[in-house]
């Protein structure tokens, strides 16, 4: 995809044809470097065609990082400012209000805040509310106005929020004040979905066949 530009920088680079559309040469990617306070480098990665619309972004850190849970409670108006770095592999989670962001094929990568998280989740509460309306549940509609009404009150800094995110890949990250970290564990790395990325297992070395005589090699150790 060519060389990265230095941070700061956008560099747009012709990836071909559309996998989408077909369209001939109207595919392009955007990509911008930018350094995050006590994070590190990352990198926003934009595909677009010029013909059908079509997008994905995502965001990769340019330094490795483990899978970790990052937590944060929000009780103020501050809180709302605390950065979200959200790759494709990312799994967000909003305690009090029961909503789960899991990455799925189509994931998509951002960097956002707090208020930006409960924007995106109130967005699809209200497209639920609207299936919801059509099908004459008004049980279900009334718990989805209760939750919309907690994100509002949420963001007035009348309630609280507890924000999680965990990543197997580590490409995510909650960053700000009164934000605790702990590692995955190896439990919950398995449980968590990774998106459209595919992880590879490593191939197990296989040990080798008695040598005659009696006499064996000893294992292989990676």
């Amino acid at each position: 995809m060519g060389k990265v530009k230095g941070d700061g920088e956008i560099q747009e680079v012709t990836l071909g044809d559309c996998p989408i559309c077909g369209g001939k040469g109207t595919l392009k990617a955007l990509q911008y470097i930018h350094e995050i306070p006590y994070f590190g480098r990352v990198m926003e990665s934009t595909i677009i065609c010029e013909k059908c619309g079509y997008r994905n972004a995502d965001v990769m850190i340019l330094e490795e990082r483990p899978p970790k849970l990052y937590t944060v409670r929000v009780e103020d108006g501050k809180g709302l400012f605390t950065r979200v770095i959200r790759s494709k592999s990312g799994t967000i989670e909003l305690d009090e209000i029961g909503v789960k962001i899991e990455p799925g094929p189509a994931a998509q990568g951002f960097v956002t805040n707090v208020e930006g998280i409960l924007d995106r989740a109130r967005e699809t509460l209200l497209v639920a509310r609207d299936f919801k309306r059509e099908e004459g549940d008004g049980e279900a509609v009334r718990k989805i106005d209760e939750l919309i009404s907690y994100i509002e009150d949420v963001k007035k800094g009348k309630k609280p929020i507890t924000v999680r995110i965990m990543d197997p890949l580590g490409n995510s990250a909650l960053i700000g004040e009164g934000v605790k970290n702990r590692l995955l564990s190896r439990e919950e790395i398995k449980s968590l979905s990774t998106g459209p990325y595919v992880v590879c297992e490593p191939e197990k070395k296989v040990q080798p066949p008695a040598e005659h005589g009696g006499k064996r090699s000893s294992a292989l150790r990676g």
